[in-house]
């Protein structure tokens, strides 16, 4: 045959030793698995005499090989292929052999470009039933060619950047998970987050002179963490992401706030309000001094920075703690001078706040503090990877075995 039988080629099946016989539709299985199929009766064959075992030529038919191959679906219903193979006799060897073709590998039933589709149905999401029943076979075997043609694996060269971070994978457990700083690049993923695991990972798969070439590995202030880091990357510098710096400082803010309201007794007063109503002013770095508007809660027309002024006027402490916020994040995302920060740490002076704590876990960390304040790095790259294993977790309803999971995220990051 000269051209693509159309039948064939509107199924995206260009091979032209296929010749399609007839078209039908059958019911074929049993109980609830019976349903309708869209039945293509094919035929397979090709000129062939040198025996592809022995060399010689005597190669003679020998009949047909029917194969039942599921293909993409034309039509909503699924498609099936009652292919008929040539099969030879070898009168030398005495073995015999089967047409091949590429629309389906040798002793398979589901062809070859279903495969691709199940991939980048898997790559968009997709749970596994889904896309099962998009496809028209069993959730099995998508999930089975999932596993064939996902393996997960190390990166072969390490960084010199390297983002560090945690994430929950199945049962609640939390599992730990790599970057590049650079490329956002997944290094690993590992079941736990367990400082023996992640140590152990590193020297088994990274030599000595490649960890030495780490220079910085970027991550919040998760102790653990800080006590192996230079036993595994001898020179690398800790980095504390300085988002999770001003995150600290704003959930001690946010607590001072909380308790200077249950203190007040007036519920209806202006400063109050503000405070209950206009909570997300206080987070604000550069409030509007200039223009007025109207805010809900307090009902009247005011500045931004006039509406802070009425609150912080009547506690003090609530002042203290704000104004050590503004000047926390000032020192680390605006001026970006370490020795800046460096005296707003030493110079704090405790009031029995939440703050309190925050500034003696920053001092604790100091040296990486100070060093997110010149790095470049961050741990945004990770944090975007962890939003998309959130998101996968969510589309597909959950997993119950992590190296299915783990396979997925590997399909989507890398």
């Amino acid at each position: 045959m000269s051209q693509y039988d159309p039948t064939l080629s509107v199924l995206g099946i260009p091979d032209h030793n296929i010749k399609v016989a007839f078209v039908r539709h059958e019911y074929r299985g049993n109980g609830v698995r019976r349903r309708q199929y869209h039945v293509i009766d094919a035929e397979l064959t090709y000129r062939l005499t040198r025996c592809p075992l022995c060399g010689f030529e005597a190669l003679h038919p020998n009949g047909f090989y029917t194969a039942h191959v599921r293909v993409l679906n034309g039509v909503e219903i699924p498609t099936v292929i009652d292919l008929h193979k040539q099969r030879w006799r070898c009168h030398n060897c005495y073995h015999t052999v089967s047409a091949k073709t590429p629309l389906v590998q040798p002793n398979h039933t589901i062809a070859a470009h279903m495969t691709e589709r199940i991939m980048k149905l898997a790559h968009e999401r997709l749970p596994v039933k889904t896309i099962a029943h998009i496809i028209g076979i069993s959730a099995s075997s998508v999930q089975r060619i999932i596993d064939q043609n996902l393996k997960l694996r190390p990166a072969r060269r390490l960084p010199t950047r390297l983002c560090f971070d945690e994430f929950r994978s199945i049962h609640g457990m939390m599992s730990f998970i790599c970057l590049g700083a650079d490329l956002d690049r997944l290094i690993s993923l590992l079941g736990d987050r367990f400082n023996r695991t992640i140590k152990n990972f590193f020297i088994a798969h990274y030599s000595l002179a490649e960890r030495t070439r780490v220079q910085t590995v970027t991550m919040d202030m998760n102790a653990a963490y800080q006590t192996i880091i230079h036993e595994v990357f001898p020179k690398a510098q800790v980095v504390i992401d300085r988002f999770h710096i001003i995150q600290l400082a704003a959930r001690a803010l946010d607590q001072v706030r909380v308790q200077a309201l249950k203190q007040l007794d007036d519920k209806h007063s202006r400063p109050y309000k503000i405070m209950k109503t206009n909570w997300r002013l206080f987070h604000q770095t550069a409030p509007d001094a200039k223009h007025k508007q109207f805010l809900f809660g307090l009902n009247e027309d005011v500045t931004q920075q006039e509406a802070i002024d009425i609150a912080l006027d009547t506690e003090p402490q609530l002042k203290q703690t704000y104004e050590t916020y503004l000047a926390l994040h000032d020192a680390l995302m605006v001026k970006k001078h370490p020795a800046e920060l460096a005296n707003l740490l030493a110079t704090y002076e405790p009031n029995g706040t939440a703050m309190d704590m925050t500034i003696a876990t920053l001092k604790r960390h100091k040296v990486a503090v100070l060093a997110a304040v010149t790095s470049p790095y961050s741990n945004g790259p990770i944090e975007g990877v962890n939003r998309l294993i959130k998101s996968l977790k969510r589309s597909c309803f959950g997993f119950k075995n992590q190296l299915n999971f783990f396979k997925r995220i590997y399909q989507i990051t890398a």
